[in-house]
């Protein structure tokens, strides 16, 4: 059974919700539409592996999209920036003060060649926003519900929802990879930007 289907089964049994034309989902709680361009901020924990040895990079991030365009920057928790990352026309950049700067096509590879460890940047896009994108190219709304799901390879655990907006407020991200063991993002949403 994929994901789609688990979700979609667990939405029907617990939620009035209806796929509108338009991509706004209808909930019992109200519409929830995707947004194109929007502005987050909050704070980042990562925790991997370098070399056998567990490593932890507290801080935290700015993420701005509009349309294809996303820059991100890492903060420490200092508030010194630790890496500023930018995609635009297909092309990703990182910079880093003291080094060159990076380019690749593809963004979530460039991360973790770069970082040592795995931003999943793309799929960002819409789990920051509490969307799961499907096969058709529709975004599910998910409900505001301590909840576990699966997708692109990563587990999501949207832990709490803030009480203003339709955005989560905590979402933990985990998997495992070659490069760099076991990889834990906790991310912890404050409200948008005006």
């Amino acid at each position: 059974m994929s994901i789609a289907s688990v979700i979609l089964c667990s939405a029907c049994a617990s939620f009035d919700w209806q796929q509108r034309p338009n991509g706004v989902t209808m909930t019992s709680f109200g519409a929830r539409t995707y947004q194109d361009n929007i502005q987050l901020s909050g704070k980042i924990s990562v925790r991997y592996e370098k070399e056998n040895k567990p490593q932890q990079l507290p801080g935290s991030f700015e993420w701005e999209q509009s349309g294809q365009h996303l820059r991100i920057n890492l903060l420490s928790p200092l508030g010194q920036t630790l890496a500023r990352i930018t995609l635009d026309d297909g092309k990703a950049i990182l910079e880093q003060d003291g080094q060159s700067p990076r380019y690749a096509q593809d963004l979530d590879q460039l991360l973790q060649s770069s970082l040592g460890w795995s931003l999943p940047a793309a799929g960002m896009r819409d789990w920051l926003q509490g969307f799961i994108p499907q096969a058709n190219g529709q975004r599910l709304a998910l409900h505001r519900v301590d909840q576990t799901l699966e997708d692109n390879g990563w587990t999501l655990r949207y832990a709490s929802w803030q009480e203003q907006t339709d955005l989560p407020k905590r979402i933990e991200l985990s998997r495992y990879t070659q490069q760099a063991g076991n990889v834990s993002i906790s991310i912890f949403i404050q409200a948008p930007n005006p």
